[in-house]
């Protein structure tokens, strides 16, 4: 299962989900937790006996969608397909939690529909790499946390989530991106009876 999370600035949740959805659009369905919606997701997948339904949950404020379903290839990492055209600052964070290899999070920002920068938020033993023609945005900040030698995993996500915070003002409480019921739909693959 793949879980992808994206800001964007100049976004509500309903339109940054809109932009992640199909040609379809997006389909309501009830609202979920996280775990509640990788259930919907398995469940309606089962169904069909296929993997290509993605689920989104999403909020205001600083709109933020949390995508879960199986398709790297359609969630990131580096997806946006427009997500960001018009002017909008699109910040998206990826993560495989069921891949055997266990990639760190990847994050990625975009801007007007193009790439900005992104690394990946535990560099030890992965890619050192900041890429993107922004790098030098977040180069300095993370070099000065100490990422790059970073040997302890959960150390260096925390550090650069705290990096990407502060550069970004990305704060979004924990509990209610992982804990809380919020509006769900699906927005690609099978769509419920």
């Amino acid at each position: 299962m793949v879980a992808t999370r994206c800001t964007a600035r100049g976004l509500t949740g309903e339109q940054l989900t809109a932009r992640l959805a199909a040609t379809d659009g997006p389909v309501p369905v009830q609202a979920t937790t996280g775990p509640q919606a990788e259930a919907l997701i398995d469940e309606l997948d089962a169904e069909r006996g296929d993997t290509d339904s993605i689920a989104v949950r999403y909020g205001d404020g600083l709109g933020f969608a949390v995508a879960y379903g199986h398709w790297p290839s359609v969630l990131g990492p580096a997806y946006h397909d427009g997500t960001s055209r018009d002017g909008v600052h699109v910040f998206e964070l990826y993560y495989e939690k069921q891949n055997p290899k266990v990639p760190p999070p990847a994050f990625a920002y975009f801007h007007d529909d193009h790439y900005v920068c992104g690394f990946d938020l535990y560099m030890d033993s992965w890619s050192q790499e900041i890429t993107g023609p922004g790098a030098d945005l977040i180069r300095p900040d993370i070099i000065a946390a100490g990422i790059p030698e970073e040997s302890n995993r959960d150390t260096a996500h925390r550090a650069s989530l705290a990096v990407l915070e502060q550069r970004f003002e990305l704060a979004l409480p924990r509990n209610l991106i992982l804990d809380a019921s919020l509006p769900t739909a699906l927005v690609r693959g099978q769509q419920p009876r």
